[in-house]
């Protein structure tokens, strides 16, 4: 009996360390997208995947909640900088919505996915919340591609951006993202924010 205890309880070591951790059920408190909903400030992309090419790889990335919307759907304001203006950031208002993997429909408890646009002209993107903190502000989104691609984003509150990015999400981010990284976020950012908004 002991054998096969210890047999179940190797197995399931085995699965949990070749899951992303944004899939380990170990570490779901961690993966709750109302984390990040609930921020009422501005929030700040920090850095990212460098070889992710399914965000803006331009400085000065931001978005702030406006209103709930209702249906797991939230009113944000993007701000985000268009690759042939990289100096030049823009505004505009979408709609992010929460929502719960397919596979694990009926398995989790809370929503652990995001999907908004990133870009005014770009398509909404869904990305699976592989780590949220609200005491320490900081937050890191996975994006899934085709044939294996993965993206990470760093997100950090105004409040805590300039302070560095917290020890235990910077190391969780460095053991399940590449090591290549964009550095999206510098103090002049906050300035370079426009008063003019767009709708999506």
């Amino acid at each position: 009996m002991q054998f096969i205890a210890a047999f179940y309880a190797l197995v399931f070591v085995v699965i949990s360390t070749a899951m992303r951790y944004e899939d380990n059920p170990l570490y779901v408190e961690h993966h709750r997208a109302s984390y990040l909903t609930d921020v009422d400030e501005l929030i700040f992309v920090t850095k990212q995947t460098k070889r992710f090419y399914g965000a803006p790889r331009t400085l000065c990335q931001a978005m702030m909640k406006l209103r709930y919307i209702g249906d797991n759907k939230f009113e944000y304001i993007v701000y985000y900088a268009p690759p042939y203006a990289r100096t030049h950031v823009k505004a505009f208002v979408t709609t992010l919505q929460t929502g719960v993997t397919a596979r694990d429909a009926g398995q989790r408890f809370h929503h652990n996915v995001i999907s908004y646009q990133t870009s005014q002209h770009g398509s909404p993107d869904s990305y699976k919340v592989m780590y949220a903190n609200p005491q320490t502000g900081c937050f890191i989104l996975a994006y899934s591609g085709l044939h294996g691609s993965r993206g990470c984003r760093l997100l950090q509150t105004s409040s805590t951006v300039n302070r560095g990015i917290p020890p235990e999400c910077d190391q969780i981010y460095t053991q399940n993202c590449q090591v290549d990284h964009l550095k999206i976020y510098y103090p002049i950012c906050g300035m370079r924010l426009p008063h003019i908004v767009h709708r999506g």
